[in-house]
């Protein structure tokens, strides 16, 4: 075999294991990526997963098959969260951003859902921080939420025993709605008791995130939260 064969399997070979390099390891650097540009904007100790279906050519166009998310211990705003599972379709990235590191790089999702889980304490912790209710202890179960704390109106703390439960209240937020509100020992009209823990309200927001995220449903059940949420125009 002359020189100029030579030359010739070794660039073939060449250009194979760059191909077969790229097909591998394309979606895992991608991966990477997006991982390192969503975790800042999860904050608080979250811990993120991120994985990519894509061809390698994606690297250059920024379009990726799906993307599977999944962050535990997550902040959405002041709110903490258990765990945000979503996976998302037909999704665009600007590859520049991507590499440079600046910020979310997502342009463009066609179409996703996923499933947001606060567990009793994620709730009790925020009502005591975010909304001042003290001493609160709070039950998730059959549907229904029932907190009781001290809530200060003014100058005066009062003792307050609610029940409720979560109902959509636009399409990034959950509000609590009162069944049976209880203060100082004295049961008020569930009217009156709307106004009294409107403050409470919104109780979970979904603006915090760092993708436009719209409810699906919500459920209550053996402790936790279950939010449905759906990415891309609603259905």
């Amino acid at each position: 075999m002359d020189a100029r064969a030579r030359l010739a399997v070794w660039l073939f070979t060449a250009f194979a294991v760059v191909l077969i390099l790229a097909v591998a390891l394309a979606p895992a650097v991608l991966a990477w990526r997006l991982r390192l540009a969503v975790t800042p904007s999860l904050a608080g100790p979250a811990r993120v997963s991120v994985h990519v279906d894509a061809p390698p050519w994606s690297i250059i166009t920024g379009r990726l098959d799906a993307v599977t998310l999944e962050a535990r211990r997550a902040m959405a705003g002041q709110l903490p969260l258990e765990r945000l599972t979503l996976r998302l379709e037909e999704v665009r990235v600007d590859p520049a951003r991507l590499w440079r590191g600046e910020g979310l790089p997502l342009v463009q999702v066609g179409r996703g859902e996923g499933e947001i889980i606060l567990t009793q304490e994620d709730l009790r912790r925020f009502l005591v921080s975010a909304r001042g209710v003290q001493q609160a202890s709070l039950r998730l179960d059959g549907g229904a939420v029932t907190v009781e704390g001290d809530v200060r109106v003014g100058v005066v703390d009062l003792r307050m025993r609610l029940e409720g439960r979560l109902v959509p209240a636009s399409p990034t937020t959950v509000d609590l709605y009162v069944q049976t509100l209880t203060v100082s020992g004295v049961e008020l009209p569930r009217e009156i008791g709307s106004v009294l823990v409107s403050r409470l309200n919104p109780l979970i927001s979904l603006d915090g995130l760092p993708l436009p995220l719209w409810i699906a449903s919500v459920a209550v059940e053996g402790g936790e939260v279950r939010v449905r949420v759906g990415v891309g125009e609603r259905s």
